[in-house]
């Protein structure tokens, strides 16, 4: 019996790490001469930023997607999970590998969260934490839920296709062993995920070609109330930011970011909606029923720019860190000017400050509908 307990409790450990295995070596047949990337997102949907940037990664025909994980923030993990699986079941990209990544922050919690509210003013945005849906014309609107283990059936209809049995941490660390300063990994989501696989692994961020990430706030023009008053506020950071802080002190070969700032003004608009309804294929009827009129595209504008830098208008290097110091700022975006930063570990990166507006929405529309008409 003995025997039976060890050998069951060995298979346990192990099977995460052969399923990690076996994907990258299914993967490494068809990547040559492609772009590699990990996305790591939250995964919001159906429809939005988050799903949307999804779609047009999955359709960018130069780039190979090694696998995306999905981590809470917007919504909870599982349920982002149900909305991936389907958007690429409906993109007809099901061998996409999926790969659940952590459930709650490093450290932040709801509980302070809410005590801070009481300190310092509420906030307008807590992702799933939100106890209703506050934002910006969801449609459909959000499902706010309090156990993040038993999400909503997704409204685009169950998945049929699984996620993997990989761990997140495992996948991010052995990716970037088996393809050193190869891989650009995306982080579209909070970054906990790959906070942890820095710390585990200190080499990792070294093996990384490039890290992209949509996050932070600078100056952004507004009077959205998310950051009217609050302009260094960004939901990204606040959901973990001592990950975030992790993540940007880390010691990668190239940082880029995009922040809120340059997405304000380049929103899912209606006749950027109306472009999809001429096709009435899948990727199509997606967007024109899921889309969420008005929503900033912060991710795709991220997904749009790294592939194609020649969107972007205007850039700077900057040295930024989070504040991590649990106060009325928790989470909120520190930087400085090259030659004004502290003597810590903040790194440079550069800051995208201004994309092309309209060559953007016609990049993405192309992309999707030149794909789209080969299906």
């Amino acid at each position: 019996m003995q025997k039976q307990i060890s050998s069951s409790s060995f298979q346990k450990r192990i099977k995460p790490f052969l399923c990690t295995l076996l994907i990258l070596i299914f993967l490494s047949q068809f990547m040559e001469g492609k772009e590699l990337v990990i996305i790591d997102q939250d995964g919001a949907g159906p429809g939005g930023t988050d799903m949307q940037s999804l779609l047009l990664a999955l359709e960018i025909p130069q780039i190979e997607i090694l696998g995306i994980i999905i981590t809470s923030g917007d919504c909870w993990r599982d349920e982002g999970l149900l909305h991936t699986l389907r958007l690429l079941e409906i993109a007809a990209k099901p061998s996409v590998p999926v790969i659940p990544g952590a459930v709650y922050p490093l450290v932040n919690s709801k509980k302070e969260t809410l005590l801070r509210e009481k300190l310092f003013g509420k906030l307008f945005y807590k992702g799933a934490w939100n106890s209703q849906y506050n934002g910006r014309n969801s449609h459909p609107p959000l499902f706010y839920y309090e156990d993040p283990f038993q999400p909503p059936a997704p409204i685009e209809g169950m998945p049929s296709v699984k996620k993997t049995e990989a761990n997140a941490v495992d996948f991010l660390i052995q990716s970037a062993k088996n393809h050193p300063s190869e891989i650009t990994l995306v982080a579209l989501g909070p970054m906990t995920d790959i906070a942890l696989a820095c710390r585990l692994y200190p080499e990792f961020p070294k093996l990384i070609k490039k890290l992209v990430f949509m996050g932070g706030s600078f100056n952004p023009v507004t009077s959205d109330p998310e950051w009217a008053e609050n302009p260094r506020f960004e939901f990204n950071f606040f959901w973990d930011p001592e990950a975030a802080h992790i993540v940007l002190t880390s010691p990668w070969n190239e940082i880029e970011g995009y922040p809120v700032d340059i997405g304000l003004d380049t929103v899912m608009n209606e006749e950027l909606i109306e472009a999809f309804d001429k096709q009435k294929s899948n990727i199509s009827q997606y967007i024109k029923k899921y889309a969420w009129k008005n929503q900033p595209m912060w991710d795709e504008i991220a997904v749009a720019c790294w592939t194609n830098p020649s969107l972007i208008v205007k850039k700077t290097a900057l040295f930024v860190d989070v504040d991590i110091s649990h106060s009325a700022s928790y989470g909120n975006t520190i930087s400085w000017q090259p030659g004004l930063e502290p003597d810590w570990k903040e790194k440079k990166l550069q800051i995208i400050k201004k994309i092309d507006r309209l060559r953007f929405y016609r990049y993405f529309i192309d992309t999707l509908q030149s794909q789209d008409s080969q299906k």
